[in-house]
């Protein structure tokens, strides 16, 4: 008994790994890997480095003055749910540093930050329609699709 039995087991459970259901693919995925794994990497970095001229152009101006003044976008990244091919959420991180010399010792004294912005986009902004917004001369202050905000909007309550 105990043979058929370890026989039966040997036959039945190869049998059962292949008739296990593929695993299903990720609701979201970043925005680089939508619709496939890598299709829109070079289409997401052109809108992040327009994003990020965009803010090069201002930040002297603007951000740039206060406790931070060397500001510098580090990372634009979208997440997209696959099922409506619209945007969950975008998010841009910003780091900056300061450094001051410290007149008695010497030593030079060093802080940073890191700012994670949320771009204030309406729900389920489809994919296509983010890319048409970053497409134009400025980006960085074109209404988002479905918003009355721009991407510039949602930097001045972060940073």
């Amino acid at each position: 008994m105990l043979r058929i039995t370890s026989v039966a087991a040997l036959l039945v459970l190869p049998l059962a790994a292949f008739a296990q259901t593929p695993p299903a693919a990720d609701r979201y995925v970043d925005i680089a890997n939508w619709p496939t794994t890598e299709a829109g990497l070079d289409r997401f970095a052109g809108a992040e480095a327009a994003l990020n001229a965009g803010f090069d152009k201002i930040c002297g101006d603007t951000f740039c003055e206060g406790e931070y003044r060397n500001l510098r976008p580090t990372q634009l990244t979208c997440s997209v749910d696959t099922t409506k091919s619209s945007i969950k959420q975008c998010l841009w991180t910003f780091a900056g540093t300061r450094a001051a010399v410290n007149t008695k010792s010497g030593a030079v004294q060093t802080g940073g930050k890191l700012y994670k912005c949320k771009l204030l986009l309406a729900k389920d902004t489809p994919v296509e329609a983010f890319y048409e917004a970053m497409k134009g001369d400025d980006p960085l202050n074109a209404k988002l699709p479905g918003s009355r905000y721009s991407v510039y909007d949602g930097l001045v309550g972060c940073l």
